[in-house]
């Protein structure tokens, strides 16, 4: 963003200029996701939201303009069908649509562009653009932050055989996702390494609010056993219990359980073959949450083995993560377990840790 006041260029989502003290308002958002992400309903929770707390904010959708364009040069226009159309047809009709954006966020400096797009497209078994890099040309001086937000694959097929997109094989889905995520970070590091997050669909779209209005936020990813613990109730509701506590004390959680993917889809017979590939996906994206994160908080509410907590610690200890560690009981990990940077063995006194050292 830049400050207009002193033309100072701050490098991540502040609302302050650090250089000049004067308030920083408005500025853009990208968000991307594939085909199938239910991203609209998803930001428009995100907006309304944020009109709750004053915020002025504007909601753009690009293919929704792409598709005014095109229907406006012709009436006929198939759209469903538009990525069959000639590259050249596409690269024009994105051109229309960011113009316009360009226009609104120069007429509106005071308020927050969402801008809700695609970077790429799997329509056909190869990889195809739905961004051109030099479009961000126009808006270095008030990108904020880039989004990505993730879906389960098995609802993303659900909801994609419901449009022209038709039946989609998971691996092709996995894949796409992926260079999604990869070209989102891309983009960012583009814009002066301006922050890029992941984001689970299955997260409260408050925290996406609170991403954008509120980074002064520590931000944390929740680690806690999750096979062993499958059938317990008690258990799975104490965890969440506690996840919500934590955000009550205005610190943004990153929940590993807003995505099922990997339970849901590992069922599936065609996973037989690629079963490891999906396990593989599933342990990155769930770094990629310790990465985009403050400190890694961990709660076991029993003893019991959890090979995901172990990797989770370890990245965490070897990317300089402060490691918060809750256990009603003695794990014994042994000498090779990762040490804990804090431990609790009470879960009040463990709240009450993290608030002093990460609450606002």
């Amino acid at each position: 963003m830049k400050c207009t006041a002193c033309n100072h260029f701050e490098r991540k989502n502040v609302w302050t200029c650090s250089n000049c003290g004067n308030s920083i308002e408005g500025g853009v958002v990208f968000v991307t996701g594939i085909s199938g992400t239910p991203a609209s309903a998803f930001l428009q929770s995100v907006i309304n939201e944020a009109k709750n707390h004053q915020h002025k904010v504007t909601l753009y959708d690009i293919g929704e303009l792409m598709k005014k364009y095109a229907e406006e040069d012709d009436p006929d226009v198939i759209w469903d069908r538009i990525l069959d159309s000639n590259e050249k047809v596409r690269r024009h009709l994105r051109a229309l649509a960011f113009q316009y954006i360009t226009s609104e966020i120069k007429s509106n400096p005071n308020t927050l562009h969402i801008v809700d797009l695609h970077l790429s497209f799997r329509w056909h078994p190869y990889l195809t653009k739905g961004f051109e890099p030099h479009v961000l040309k126009e808006f270095l001086p008030y990108v904020r932050c880039f989004i990505n937000l993730i879906e389960d694959i098995d609802k993303v097929q659900q909801n994609l055989a419901k449009t022209s997109w038709g039946t989609r094989k998971t691996l092709a889905l996995l894949l796409w996702r992926d260079e999604e995520l990869f070209l989102t970070d891309l983009f960012a590091n583009i814009c002066g390494r301006v922050n890029s997050f992941a984001l689970a669909c299955g997260e409260p779209p408050s925290m996406l609010e609170r991403i954008i209005w509120h980074p002064e936020q520590k931000r944390v990813y929740l680690s806690f056993p999750i096979t062993n613990i499958l059938n317990d109730e008690d258990s799975k509701n104490e965890i969440f219990s506690f996840r919500d506590k934590l955000r009550e004390l205005s610190i943004i959680v990153f929940d590993p359980y807003a995505s099922k993917d990997y339970d849901d889809t590992y069922k599936k017979i065609e996973m037989e073959a690629i079963r490891h590939e999906v396990g593989e996906v599933t342990k990155d994206r769930d770094f990629r949450f310790i990465d985009q994160a403050d400190a890694v908080v961990v709660y076991f509410p029993k003893k019991v083995a959890s090979k995901g907590v172990d990797a989770e610690m370890n990245h965490a200890r070897s990317t300089g993560k402060p490691i918060f560690l809750y256990s009603p009981e003695d794990l014994g990990g042994g000498p090779f377990a990762v040490p804990a940077s804090h431990f609790r063995s009470d879960s009040n006194d463990y709240l009450q840790l993290i608030n002093q050292k990460l609450g606002s």
